[in-house]
């Protein structure tokens, strides 16, 4: 009989964020520098589209 205790429990978690971090150490500053550049990106995307938007509603006389 399979039989899983606390210990067993808290054991495999505490294993499992071993790995984790290790893995994070090894990446280093690469996820920081790529969600750097896709938040960059996304707030210059954002923007292009607000001064769109600005234009076309001056054009046609709307609220913006």
């Amino acid at each position: 009989m399979l039989m899983i205790t606390w210990t067993d429990i808290f054991e495999g978690t505490g294993y499992f964020f071993q790995l984790i971090f290790k893995g994070m150490r090894l990446l280093g500053h690469g996820p920081n520098v790529i969600f750097g550049f896709l938040v960059f990106f996304s707030i210059g995307y954002w923007i292009f589209r607000l001064i769109r938007y600005r234009k076309a509603a001056s054009r046609n006389s709307t609220v913006e």
